[in-house]
């Protein structure tokens, strides 16, 4: 999404998802702060927005934006990293998933985010969230849930 993009009149109710490069970070910064400020208050001090700024800039994390393609408003946000292990494993890290109107955009979020995973050689996707997050995901095959850690493994799922 660009500045240059003409906004429409009315939500369509259809969301997408866009990699957000480092370079365009200022320019939707206001936009998804609020959405990240919620996250981070739930972090119990392991996280502020001026850390996720700082890790996004400099390329350590990615940031994802959901949309409403009709009038193009900002609905949600996901955070993203790559976790490597000692052992070789690389996972793809769901590290903070706000907005409003999840239920609308997660299946599609999910879907995309699981093609960049593997288009980047991750064998899976895992995440720390809050308890109601499960709910989106409980009945799809492969994710566990041990305590508030998800996990995907594409071998398990597909």
């Amino acid at each position: 999404m660009s500045q240059a993009a003409i906004k429409k009149d009315h939500p369509s109710g259809e969301y997408s998802l866009s990699l957000v490069p480092s370079e365009r970070l200022s320019l939707i910064w206001s936009q998804v702060e609020k959405y990240l400020k919620k996250s981070a208050s739930r972090s119990n001090g392991r996280a502020r927005t001026e850390d996720i700024f700082h890790d996004l800039l400099n390329n350590k994390t990615h940031l994802w934006i959901i949309y409403d393609t009709g009038d193009l408003g900002i609905s949600g946000v996901q955070i993203t990293l790559f976790n490597k292990y000692p052992t070789g494993k690389k996972m793809l890290c769901l590290e903070h998933t706000a907005g409003r109107n999840m239920q609308e955009w997660v299946e599609k979020g999910i879907e995309i985010l699981v093609k960049f995973a593997k288009e980047n050689q991750c064998v899976g996707i895992e995440g720390i969230g809050r308890h109601g997050q499960w709910h989106w995901i409980k009945n799809k095959k492969g994710w566990k849930r041990p305590a508030s850690f998800y996990e995907y493994n594409f071998e398990d799922g597909a």
